[in-house]
């Protein structure tokens, strides 16, 4: 985990035990999978989850895993994945591996599942307000776009670099703008889905 997302954890209530990076090898990963699932209530893994040569996030675990989550509509976050290792817990929360997807998808799922497993509101931490908007948004495709902005004088502003791997962006952030999939482009003033990160 990424110095940040490991400070947005405890921030949002969670405790952890361990991080470790490791190498693109099979057999390291498996070890280190066990391990995670002996003794965490919640393991989050980022990267790995595309479909290429030395993606395993998925593989490490393994046939230990049961998929809840399989991939979402959104963007930036497409490839987030959940899964359960038993019953109920462990769960296994698979994070894409670029900074600014990432932090995205950790917002709007690792934060709600942290609040549910120290038993809190999972909803609580999904308080959207209705915000006013200091530029215009484009029209959007075909998933849910969340545009990382400012808000600054009352007003949210959307931060120029919105790719995916952008990482300075994520330090100027205040909160995320979501337009929902084939929605139409909106204008400076109009108020928009906004959410505190």
């Amino acid at each position: 985990l990424t110095p940040g997302l490991s400070a947005a954890i405890t921030a949002w209530g969670g405790h952890i035990i361990d991080t470790a990076l490791l190498p693109d090898h099979l057999p390291v990963l498996r070890i280190a999978a066990a391990r995670a699932l002996a003794e965490a209530d919640l393991v989050v893994v980022t990267g790995g989850a595309s479909v290429g040569a030395h993606d395993h996030a998925r593989a490490m675990f393994g046939d230990a895993l049961t998929m809840v989550i399989d991939k979402v509509a959104v963007k930036p976050g497409k490839p987030v994945w959940l899964a359960r290792a038993g019953a109920e817990v462990p769960l296994v929360l698979g994070l894409p591996g670029n900074p600014g997807s990432a932090y995205v998808t950790a917002r709007l799922f690792l934060a709600p599942l942290l609040a549910g497993l120290s038993g809190g509101d999972p909803q609580a931490m999904l308080a959207w307000q209705d915000l006013p908007l200091g530029a215009a948004l484009p029209p959007v495709g075909d998933r849910d776009l969340m545009t990382r902005a400012q808000l600054a004088g009352g007003a949210l502003r959307p931060l120029d670099n919105q790719d995916s791997g952008a990482q300075a962006v994520l330090a100027l952030a205040t909160h995320l703008i979501w337009q929902a999939a084939g929605s139409g482009g909106v204008t400076a003033g109009a108020t928009s889905k906004a959410l505190k990160l």
